[in-house]
């Protein structure tokens, strides 16, 4: 019954992982103005639009032009894949059924740490964007900047232009992202593990 449970569970994960990544191609391909007719777009669109469309209008979710209600959804289907890999893996194991708490915890921390991880790559080009001085309407260079800027709006006017054009508010950040990822997160994650483990020792001591 266990490894029948850990198999149904990993089955669902594959599904929805297969899913999420469908979801990226489809909004992906949609920055290249695909035919809409075309029968790859067709069948893309019939799986993706409507959840997505339902997300746009319950969560709108735009910063700097962009809207990221669709990576909202991916980051969503992730972290459900996960959390339901993780739970039936450890109950089919023999952990008590408390364990879904720490494992809920863990799945988020892991979101944020992948957010923190995706951000501080952005703050590092941001910075290197400066020095160089890119165009700013390049539209890399504007995906960078639309993204990054509403978290760097605070300390507008507070930091004057570095040596070079160097963007001391995306440098200031970024310390900030790599402390917050070095020492809080990867603690917490530590902590979180040690305390969905315990629930494998205390099931143990029950048996």
């Amino acid at each position: 019954m266990s490894s029948s449970l850990e198999v149904a569970g990993y089955t669902i994960y594959i599904i929805l992982i297969i899913y999420a990544w469908i979801v990226l191609i489809t909004v992906l391909l949609s920055w290249f103005s695909p035919n809409p007719h075309h029968p790859v777009m067709r069948f893309l669109n019939s799986l993706c639009n409507p959840p997505l469309k339902l997300i746009k209008r319950i969560l709108p979710l735009t910063f700097g032009g962009l809207d990221f209600s669709p990576i909202l959804f991916f980051i969503a289907i992730y972290f459900v894949a996960n959390f339901i890999r993780l739970s039936t893996m450890a109950i089919g194991q023999g952990a008590a059924t408390m364990v879904l708490v720490p494992i809920f915890c863990l799945c988020l921390l892991n979101i944020i740490r992948s957010l923190s991880f995706l951000l501080i790559i952005l703050m590092i080009i941001r910075v290197f964007l400066s020095l160089v001085g890119a165009s700013p309407y390049n539209p890399l260079v504007l995906v960078v900047y639309g993204t990054t800027e509403p978290l760097l709006s605070p300390l507008r006017g507070l930091l004057p232009k570095g040596p070079g054009g160097l963007d001391l508010r995306a440098l200031l950040f970024l310390a900030f992202l790599l402390l917050f990822y070095a020492f809080v997160l990867v603690t917490l994650i530590k902590l979180t593990n040690v305390w969905v483990l315990s629930y494998y020792a205390l099931d143990t001591i029950t048996m």
